[in-house]
């Protein structure tokens, strides 16, 4: 083409570049008055339908929390009833009553002193203990025993027992317990099985175990980068749920407003 003149054709539009939509919006509200209304419409109705959801969202979480909160007081409870009538079963069995005899002075009676017990007890280990092996005949070796406690009484040291593992269970102690049987001994064995379980259920109930066990200190460290996600992991989903549809709309509410006003400008 020579020099000082110019094409009076158009140049065509390379392919890939983007088409100016405001401008096109703006002369389509020029050759159409009723264009940016409708354009103004649509974007106030999109803010209404953000504001909606979002107040929409609002009770529904509320209300999955509370039924959650409700769904773990009903579990707590049940776990709390399940482990009370373990309890009573256990105390059933290592309470049941033993014979007593009317002592006469030609028996050959062992006194025991002071009392049939020492104070206090402790607690059995109930996830794993096994109560026969900690089953203790003492009494066996005399005919006829008594306490201090029973002056006018005796029993049969056959037919008696003690045991650490069930001391705690122990309510009368001023009468020696009765020697339990191999089946008596399994079921209670299975009945603190129910009552650790039930521990460990309400425990993590009240402190649930963390995403990430205690490590050293060069491990921590290692792991730092990660803890804002287990942060948030920590929260409910539910309430992420909600504060994310509260973002969600804020930000639909920013952009229709921003647009609003570029078109009046």
């Amino acid at each position: 083409m020579p020099a000082g003149k110019t094409n009076s054709l158009p140049r065509r539009r390379k392919p890939g570049w983007s088409i100016d939509v405001w401008n096109c919006s703006r002369n389509n509200a020029r050759m159409n008055p009723g264009y940016l209304l409708r354009s103004n419409s649509t974007l106030v109705a999109m803010l209404i339908s953000a504001l909606l959801v979002t107040l929409c969202f609002s009770p529904s979480i509320h209300a999955q929390q509370t039924n959650l909160v409700a769904t773990t007081n009903q579990t707590q409870a049940a776990l709390e009833l399940e482990m009370t009538n373990a309890y009573q079963r256990v105390l059933q069995i290592v309470n049941k009553p033993v014979r007593a005899f009317a002592k006469t002075p030609n028996m050959d009676v062992f006194v025991f002193s002071p009392g049939w017990f020492h104070d206090g007890a402790n607690k059995p280990n109930f996830n794993t203990v096994d109560i026969r092996q900690s089953q203790e005949l003492i009494y066996a070796k005399n005919k006829y025993v008594t306490s201090d406690l029973n002056p006018k009484l005796v029993f049969l040291g056959a037919e008696l027992e003690f045991n650490a593992m069930t001391k705690l269970f122990y309510t009368n102690r001023s009468l020696p317990k009765r020697k339990l049987t191999e089946a008596e001994m399994l079921e209670i064995n299975q009945l603190y099985r129910v009552i650790g379980k039930c521990e460990r259920a309400i425990l993590r109930i009240h402190n649930p175990i963390p995403s990430r066990a205690s490590h050293s200190q060069s491990e921590t460290e290692e792991i730092a980068p990660e803890q804002p996600l287990a942060d948030i992991r920590s929260i409910p989903q539910e309430t992420r749920i909600f504060y994310g549809a509260i973002a969600v709309g804020g930000l639909i509410v920013v952009v229709v407003i921003s647009r609003l006003f570029r078109k009046k400008a």
